[in-house]
């Protein structure tokens, strides 16, 4: 991949209320409703924020391999994932911290996102 094709995590933001909604394609504004073939595709406005985290002991499902830590995202304001966090348990990501979003391409062409501390970045 090159700087050209890298994924990047998009949000779509409604310029009618001003709110992001999660994912880009959205069906819609989760705040107005405004229709989503009306809302524009930008990246994040600010580095993400972890607000949540757990360690997941058991596999959930066959792409999640446990054990792993699980977190809460604030992709944008009021705009909450839960996403893989890549930590090698949960006291190395603390709460409030600034993370980034990193593609993990599934076999099928999909990417998975997942999101790594920022290094030397604090709540």
């Amino acid at each position: 991949m090159t700087a050209d094709t890298e994924p990047r995590l998009l949000l779509a933001h409604c310029g009618q209320c001003g709110a992001y909604t999660y994912p880009a394609n959205a069906p819609g504004c989760r705040r107005c409703g405004m229709p989503g073939d009306r809302l524009e595709a930008r990246p994040l406005p600010a580095a993400p924020r972890l607000r949540n985290v757990v360690m997941l002991q058991a596999q959930l499902h066959p792409e999640l391999k446990a054990p792993c830590v699980i977190g809460e995202v604030e992709l944008a304001p009021g705009v909450y994932e839960e996403a893989v966090i890549d930590a090698a348990d949960e006291s190395a990501a603390s709460l409030g911290a600034a993370l980034k979003a990193v593609a993990h391409p599934l076999e099928d062409g999909r990417v998975q996102w997942r999101f790594a501390p920022l290094e030397g970045a604090g709540a």
